[in-house]
């Protein structure tokens, strides 16, 4: 079982988006996946037709009303289950009181690897004590990144979230930037992904996601994009990421590099 948490404190960078379709689409690559809506605005609930304010959450896990297993919701989309967020999620920051429950989702998580290959956390905006639980019982944190000033500074603060959490836990904590909301068409965005190529030459995943109506309507409709125009851009991209993250759980003799348009190429050509 590989845990992937989708972070990044700047909002409109396309994480939920990420989330929501990054599940659906191992999904639809025969992968057990469940996600997690750890977000108190629920929007990767809401992005599988499910409100979370209507049904039990990670709330009731951590305050000992329910069990993990309790809070799952099952085949909201093709291999996919769902642990819903609502606002009732704010208040779980107060039965997080303690640094030793820092770990406590990572033991939550634990007896699940039997069900699943994959589990998608779509963290909070916030760097509270929810983001720090989901980013130490990640394997990997995927960071969406979109073409703004804002968004290079929202992913130096996880960065250094990041680097904290390792310093002082002692742990490995790998992250991919996940360019996003791209329209390689114009100058500025180019410009953009060569400044992210240059900062995070080695965490820049050899993938990007194109900007298109389709996202948006897609969640007008509480469907993946892939579910929802397949042949889109976005559906196709966010396909590729999948795949990346299955290859990345298979021995390294059996990885083959993706080539399809690589950040790298983009910066070279500028």
């Amino acid at each position: 079982m590989k845990i992937i948490a989708i972070a990044n404190q700047k909002g409109g960078c396309g994480k939920t988006t990420t989330a929501i379709n990054l599940a659906a689409c191992l999904g639809h690559l025969s992968q057990r996946v469940l996600l997690i809506d750890m977000d108190a605005q629920g929007h990767a609930s809401l992005g599988f037709g499910k409100c979370g304010n209507e049904l039990p959450t990670l709330y009731n896990v951590f305050s000992g009303q329910r069990s993990i297993r309790d809070v799952i919701e099952h085949d909201v989309h093709k291999n996919v289950d769902l642990i819903p967020g609502s606002m009732a999620l704010v208040a779980a920051e107060h039965h997080l009181t303690d640094w030793s429950q820092e770990d406590e989702l990572a033991r939550l998580l634990r007896p699940l690897d039997v069900s699943y290959d994959f589990i998608i956390i779509d963290c909070p905006p916030a760097l509270g004590r929810l983001s720090v639980n989901a980013l130490l019982a990640a394997d990997e944190v995927i960071i969406p990144l979109e073409m703004s000033l804002f968004s290079l500074d929202g992913i130096e603060r996880i960065n250094e979230t990041i680097e904290h959490l390792q310093a002082r836990r002692g742990v490995e904590l790998p992250f991919k930037v996940l360019p996003t909301m791209v329209d390689n068409r114009t100058r500025l965005c180019r410009m953009f992904l060569r400044k992210i190529w240059e900062r995070f030459p080695e965490n820049v995943l050899p993938l990007m996601i194109h900007q298109t109506v389709r996202l948006k309507e897609s969640v007008c409709y509480s469907l993946p994009v892939w579910a929802y125009d397949s042949k889109s851009s976005a559906a196709i991209d966010y396909m590729k990421l999948a795949e990346e993250c299955v290859k990345s759980t298979l021995p390294e003799s059996l990885q083959e590099p993706l080539m399809d348009y690589p950040v790298t190429e983009y910066a070279a050509n500028m």
